[in-house]
């Protein structure tokens, strides 16, 4: 068995420093954007996990998706996506509807209400985002984007390893 320093010597040091540090600041923009989000929700009384979760259900799916694909796509449980959707569920933001074919399955509907809400806040959600990326080039933007899709990619297959 390799000891740490053996295993340390195999990898460019530069490298797994710019590595570490990327990770960590990857958690730290995480953490700073999800208190942004928040304060530009609090008015509207949702919370970023529910943002986040109605961005999924209307984005992700061509149909109304069930409980566990959407757990699956924000990797959480299903107990949390309940959680949510019960909450947005009283708010009037969507159903949730037992499947017709399976009355196991419960599905995620969004609302004309909660369509009729994105829609109000488009022009404040494009000066959000567009705020978020201040003083990023257009080509940056571009190598960013395609570096999250790598990244996206790699941690999904990590993600489902570590849940077997």
């Amino acid at each position: 068995m390799k000891d740490s320093h053996t295993i340390k010597a195999e990898f460019d040091a530069e490298r797994l420093d710019m590595e570490r540090y990327i990770l960590v600041v990857l958690f730290l923009v995480q953490q700073r954007w999800s208190y942004i989000i928040s304060r530009d929700l609090a008015g509207d009384q949702i919370t970023t996990k529910q943002w986040l979760m109605m961005i999924v259900m209307t984005n992700a799916f061509q149909n109304p998706p069930s409980m566990q694909e959407v757990a699956d796509a924000m990797s959480t449980t299903h107990q949390n996506v309940k959680q949510l959707a019960t909450r947005l569920e009283t708010r009037g933001f969507l159903k949730i509807e037992r499947d017709p074919e399976n009355k196991r399955i419960l599905r995620l509907k969004a609302t004309e209400e909660c369509l009729e809400y994105w829609d109000k806040r488009t022009a404040e959600d494009i000066k959000s985002i567009t705020s978020l990326f201040r003083g990023l080039e257009d080509s940056e933007i571009k190598n960013l984007f395609e570096i999250m899709g790598k990244l996206e990619k790699t941690s999904s297959e990590l993600y489902i390893e570590a849940k077997k």
